[in-house]
């Protein structure tokens, strides 16, 4: 157990003291998995940090022995300063990361089994539009996406949206030329293509035009 200042418990016990009964519950549960589901904006960060709080307060676990893993450097940097409020300078002391930076030291400590690769470490937002422009670049100059007037690189946040996209789902390039190809199918069939434009004629008789029924 660390030793931690009576002003930092207090603090601890004042957020404490604003959760519900389900949260309480979360943050005193110390041993074995806790699952927390809730919508963004709920309070899940400052749990988080109540019950590592709580945690290092009440058993033998040092700040060093605890991994956070979040998936923004905003949420570690807010997870962090939490943290901080309830327990010092400790927080310093416990491992809070993002999923990328963590899964990079994983590689950088442990190179004999993921081979001699180079420092990797997250783009910048500066590099990434570099290298979606250069990919712009290598379009012809018919592309769809390549624009020749105006603003020829108009496409890049919808390039950078779709890639988020197809990470995020793990779309394969199968599975993408073959929702292309039934995309296209609809396009090109007057009958199901909602994008096709259908003109609906109406024949008007003269009013001085009489038909004669036999």
């Amino acid at each position: 157990m660390i030793p931690i200042k009576e002003k930092y418990q207090q603090s601890w016990q004042t957020a404490y003291s604003q959760l519900n009964e389900k949260q309480k519950l979360a943050v005193a549960t110390l041993e074995g998995p806790v699952m927390t589901i809730a919508g963004p904006g709920t309070g899940k960060t400052q749990l988080l940090a109540v019950r590592i709080g709580n945690i290092l307060m009440k058993t033998d676990v040092f700040p060093h022995n605890i991994l956070c893993l979040t998936y923004t450097d905003q949420g570690a940097n807010a997870m962090r300063q939490r943290l901080e409020s309830f327990i010092g300078p400790d927080a310093y002391n416990v491992n809070i990361h993002t999923f990328h930076a963590f899964c990079n030291s994983v590689i950088r400590d442990n190179m004999q089994y993921f081979g001699d690769f180079r420092d990797l470490q997250q783009v910048s937002d500066l590099e990434e539009a570099s290298i979606l422009r250069s990919l712009i670049d290598g379009f012809s100059d018919d592309h769809l996406l390549k624009r020749l007037k105006r603003d020829e690189y108009f496409e890049v946040p919808r390039l950078k949206n779709l890639f988020a996209l197809m990470k995020q789902e793990k779309w394969s390039p199968e599975s993408i030329q073959d929702a292309f190809e039934e995309y296209k199918s609809i396009l090109l069939d007057p009958e199901r293509s909602p994008h096709i434009y259908r003109k609906k004629l109406r024949i008007k008789i003269p009013a001085r035009c009489t038909m004669l029924a036999t």
